[in-house]
């Protein structure tokens, strides 16, 4: 009985080894995908830097002094975060991420809330909404004009026009 216990707990330790290999696997695999795509995220998010930027700029004297400091603040947090993206790699961003959510849970669930809800706002914009669809399907099934029969096993008898009551030439 030894046996077969020993043969058990040797390929129940190479399964574990093979499933720390291939989860290792993925996560490098990950990590690099994420790492090859931050300098699109970054550039975004330095395109959005400059938008505010424009924004606040082009406020005129009777705008809040308060909207200005928000904006000047956000444009400065957004041009941060755009030179984090572009300086760490993804190991070190997941790290920052996961030691403010520690810190500051409810900030962190806040952000996340928020970003949800501009994530379905962009989804949302980005397909045509339920009434359009149901609108242009009602469209195309309303189309009731009578399409002309042709019967192509008596086509030589068609040449004549006939009364469709009697069946008698016009």
């Amino acid at each position: 009985m030894e046996p077969q216990s020993a043969n058990g707990q040797s390929l129940g330790s190479e399964v574990m080894a093979d499933a720390k290999s291939v989860g290792a696997s993925v996560a490098n695999r990950l990590h690099s995908e994420v790492d090859s795509r931050k300098g699109t995220a970054a550039a975004q998010v330095n395109a959005l830097s400059s938008a505010l930027e424009q924004t606040a700029g082009g406020l005129d004297d009777t705008a809040p002094a308060w909207l200005k400091s928000a904006l000047d603040q956000g444009v400065t947090k957004i041009q941060s975060l755009a030179t984090t993206l572009e300086q760490k790699d993804s190991r070190e961003l997941v790290n920052e991420i996961s030691n403010f959510a520690r810190q500051s849970p409810g900030t962190f669930l806040l952000a996340c809330g928020a970003a949800g809800f501009a994530a379905a706002r962009l989804f949302k914009a980005g397909t045509p909404s339920s009434t359009q669809q149901s609108a242009s399907s009602t469209e195309q099934s309303a189309d009731t004009t009578p399409q002309p029969m042709v019967d192509a096993t008596n086509w030589q008898d068609s040449t004549v026009a006939t009364n469709q009551f009697e069946g008698e030439p016009i």
